[in-house]
């Protein structure tokens, strides 16, 4: 029977003679296409309503989200962590780094040019053979040959590989660009969740503070009527325990504020021994949040742009992987001077010229091409796993977020009545021990239960702050 070639071979040299007679490059490989994540992803957030997933939108404006905080000397950190931050310098030196092999990979869809000169003075050994064909001269000779060409090498790029490699270099450029927003991104919401914590600290040491002058006072009041015969001996000596327990506390707490302090001077970019910050207690309430919201938001996350550019890399890779199947035609030539003597070269009988294709056809390669190519699919299908992971953690976070921002409003107003009604508790405790209704160990125990009630509505309203900020980085982004 007569031998028929296999169906995959002829297909390759019918593209091949497509390609050559339309005098046009062709592109092997899938053009890429965002994938279905419409299965992974709710038709809206949990809260509030209004919330729901749109179109990507990875370039939009992400605004100086911070400024909605309305607090001078967090924006004036901010802007030293821009400047100094040396994470995020070197963020951005990756993304030099990515582009300028960007630029590499272009160059290769040019012809190259090089200027090769060179000489080279040689004698013959004098008890060799002859050599008559005229290149270096008989036995013992001593000859000069001076050569001045441009070469020329270029890969004519009939699939698309040189393309295709550019594409994924393109799209990692990008993805290393995504990468330095989310470096970005997550160094403004680290400063901004340090800084309000050192504030909400503040707050709780103040709030110790004046619990301390107090029961310092009652302290002394209690001593004098101890003297006076007035009082046991253990209600002094509860005194002096609320006194220094409350100075105890202060001093952990002042540790907890240095760790943030110095936390703060790494981001801004100085050694925590230059940094430091006045006490400011924090007392205003983080920015709303709207319900009638934009619903493209999530998809400026930096993170997410990142693992799609990754995944148009990939994709492209398919291509350049594919085209390792069909045949690499190169075309070289040379022009240029050749002489044996300086004096000769630049005379018109001096030159030469030479150009000519060089075609290299896999014929067998022990199956290394197919599996370059089964690689690069498994490597794609995981870019695409890891970008649907990437979107669902996206949503999980948003609805964290969201739920946080809601019901730790809620709580921080429940604890606000809290604390309105222990100090009540406190005033009427020291009427009545006063009146000798009650002992004093009644007031120690309403104040033990409104200063913590204070402080517990310090840190839920860090916690308020907290919450907003991680709105922000799951969003990639103001809300507003």
């Amino acid at each position: 029977s007569r031998h028929r070639p296999h169906p995959s071979a002829s297909l390759r040299w019918l593209a091949l003679l497509s390609c050559l007679g339309a005098g046009t490059g062709c592109m092997v490989g899938p053009d890429y296409a965002r994938p279905d994540t419409g299965a992974q992803l709710p038709s809206h957030f949990k809260a509030p309503d209004g919330w729901k997933i749109a179109e990507p939108a990875d370039a939009a404006p992400r605004g100086a989200w911070w400024k909605s905080f309305r607090d001078a000397r967090l924006n004036g950190l901010i802007d030293q962590a821009m400047a100094d931050n040396q994470s995020l310098r070197s963020a951005f030196l990756r993304v030099e780094q990515a582009r300028s092999l960007a630029r590499a990979g272009r160059a290769d869809l040019f012809p190259q040019l090089s200027l090769d000169p060179s000489g080279r003075r040689e004698r013959r050994s004098g008890t060799a053979r002859d050599n008559n064909n005229g290149d270096s001269g008989p036995a013992g000779a001593t000859t000069t040959n001076i050569d001045l060409p441009l070469v020329l090498d270029y890969e004519i790029d009939l699939w698309g590989k040189l393309r295709r490699q550019f594409q994924a270099e393109q799209a990692e450029a990008e993805a290393s660009e995504a990468d330095s927003h989310n470096v970005m991104l997550v160094l403004q919401a680290d400063l901004a969740a340090n800084y309000f914590s050192l504030r909400a600290i503040d707050r709780e040491i103040a709030i110790l503070g004046e619990a301390l002058d107090l029961r310092k006072q009652s302290l002394d009041l209690n001593r004098k009527r101890f003297e006076a015969g007035d009082l046991d001996e253990v209600d002094v000596a509860r005194a002096e325990t609320e006194v220094s327990g409350n100075e105890a506390e202060i001093f952990g707490l002042r540790k907890i504020r240095a760790e943030f302090e110095n936390a703060l001077a790494v981001l801004v970019g100085v050694p925590s021994s230059d940094f430091s910050l006045s006490p400011s207690p924090l007392v205003s309430a983080p920015p709303s949040v709207g319900g009638a919201l934009p619903s493209a938001l999530l998809e400026r996350r930096p993170d997410v742009a990142q693992a799609e550019r990754v995944m148009q890399a990939e994709n492209a890779r398919i291509g350049v992987a594919k085209a390792a199947f069909f045949p690499t035609v190169r075309l070289t030539g040379s022009a240029g001077l050749e002489s044996a003597s300086f004096d000769n070269l630049f005379r018109a009988d001096s030159r030469t010229w030479g150009i000519g294709p060089e075609i290299s056809i896999p014929v067998f390669e022990g199956g290394r091409n197919k599996a370059n190519l089964e690689r690069s699919r498994f490597r794609y299908d995981e870019t695409v796993a890891l970008y649907r992971q990437t979107v669902l953690n996206a949503v999980r976070e948003v609805d964290d977020a969201l739920a946080g921002v809601s019901l730790l409003a809620k709580q921080y107003e429940a604890q606000e009545r809290t604390v309105t009604a222990a100090s009540r508790t406190v005033a009427l405790s020291q009427q009545r021990f006063e009146a000798g209704l009650v002992a004093f160990f009644d007031v120690v125990d309403a104040q033990r239960t409104a200063l913590d009630a204070h402080r517990t509505a310090a840190r839920l309203l860090g916690s308020r702050h907290l919450a907003a900020i991680a709105l922000v980085k799951a969003l990639g982004g103001d809300w507003k």
